[in-house]
């Protein structure tokens, strides 16, 4: 079975973000990132999420399995095993950002390219 012994999908939460658009949602990712076992990130689809490193309580630590299995909610249960992230294989983030110094040269770089894309524009 695909989930034997594994139980990644079980130790963490990610949630849908807007991706940041000015300086204020530029500093409420900051605001993430300061917090232990925060990122934020960027998936294939260009949606922008925020991770929480954090173990479902129902998660049987010794075992790996769920306590609730026959009970557990609906977004358990429809989560697909071609989404795991252990044995799928492949990345799940386009872009990853582990701390308050990442983001910030991230948005450095992206206003620097803006900057560059708009004098260019200016200049034709």
């Amino acid at each position: 079975m695909l989930c034997d012994n594994c139980d990644e999908c079980c130790r963490y939460i990610a949630m849908e973000i807007d991706k940041p658009k000015n300086e204020e949602d530029y500093d409420n990712i900051i605001w993430f990132l300061l917090h232990k076992n925060v990122h934020v990130y960027i998936n294939f689809d260009n949606e922008w999420l925020v991770e929480f490193a954090t173990p479902c309580k129902m998660l049987d630590l010794k075992t790996k399995l769920c306590k609730i299995y026959d009970n557990r909610p609906k977004l358990c249960r429809a989560y697909k095993q071609a989404d795991c992230v252990r044995h799928n294989h492949e990345e799940a983030e386009k872009i990853s950002f582990n701390s308050a110094e990442e983001f910030k040269a991230y948005w450095q770089e992206l206003k620097k390219k803006k900057l560059k894309r708009k004098k260019a524009r200016k200049n034709s």
